[in-house]
């Protein structure tokens, strides 16, 4: 049945409707220019490892992208002895580029703390603040465990060759695994990082916890003498390791993040 020219403005008017009432797609506001937190896990774990944390910081108005990093997470299926922490830098650094991100807030646990090191250098005018949560930054030609310590060092390398077919970390190695844990590749733990000559210094904040004795190298003598160096704020957050996934710690961690992109 042909449509009549009433029935013809009534589909229009509909259209119309729908089209111009639809939510827009989520995007990056260059005016507002608010500050986009982009956060990365540690070592075995995953985007979903931020959720908790994620939660408060969306319901406080801001955006929060989590990356999953090759070998691990919903990406676990891509996971090779090449795997390393170079190709972990190259994850994140393409997800800026391809989501075309700015004022970034890069956040990271533990193993994170590397990867962040090298994503900034790559990504210089991208990134507002570096946060470190138990974890701490690194210097060009040095890898985690120059961040880390021998105890980090010899409770993995002993994991690696008794139960990791000398190239995995088992994910029960350095704490109690989680379902959403997977081996890590030890690669990423001796790969050693390059930083260009010239890369711009940049604002930081480094988070220590207080439980878990075999980062007490790097809470008690990297930490502290990074920070310095860099002139960056150093706080002490009483809880585990994984801080952000566990209340009351995650609501402070939350609070110094919120702190900073409101700064």
């Amino acid at each position: 049945m042909p449509f009549t020219k009433n029935a013809l403005l009534s589909l229009f008017l509909i259209c119309s409707a729908f089209l111009f009432s639809a939510e827009p797609a989520k995007a990056q506001s260059p005016a507002s220019n608010q500050p986009i937190f982009v956060m990365v896990h540690g070592t075995f774990q995953w985007a979903g490892q931020w959720e908790p944390l994620s939660t408060i910081l969306e319901d406080a108005g801001y955006e929060v992208i989590e990356a999953s990093l090759t070998g691990l997470g919903e990406k676990e299926h891509l996971l090779s002895k090449e795997t390393g922490l170079l190709t972990h830098i190259q994850d994140v650094s393409n997800m800026l580029s391809w989501r075309d991100l700015n004022n970034v807030i890069l956040v990271s646990h533990s193993y994170g703390g590397p990867v962040i090191s090298g994503v900034a250098a790559h990504q210089p005018d991208r990134v507002k603040h570096l946060v470190f949560i138990d974890t701490v930054p690194l210097d060009h030609g040095e890898n985690l465990i120059d961040g880390f310590g021998p105890d980090v060092y010899e409770t993995a390398k002993t994991a690696v060759d008794e139960a990791g077919d000398g190239w995995l970390i088992p994910s029960d190695a350095l704490r109690e695994a989680q379902p959403t844990m997977r081996p890590h590749p030890w690669k990423s733990y001796v790969e050693r990082i390059d930083i260009a000559e010239g890369t711009p210094a940049f604002d930081g904040t480094i988070i220590v916890a207080t439980e878990g004795d075999v980062f007490d190298h790097m809470r008690k003598v990297q930490a502290p003498a990074r920070a310095e160096k860099r002139g960056w704020s150093l706080v002490t957050v009483e809880g585990p390791h994984q801080l952000m996934e566990v209340s009351p710690s995650k609501e402070v961690v939350a609070e110094i993040l919120l702190s900073i992109a409101g700064n």
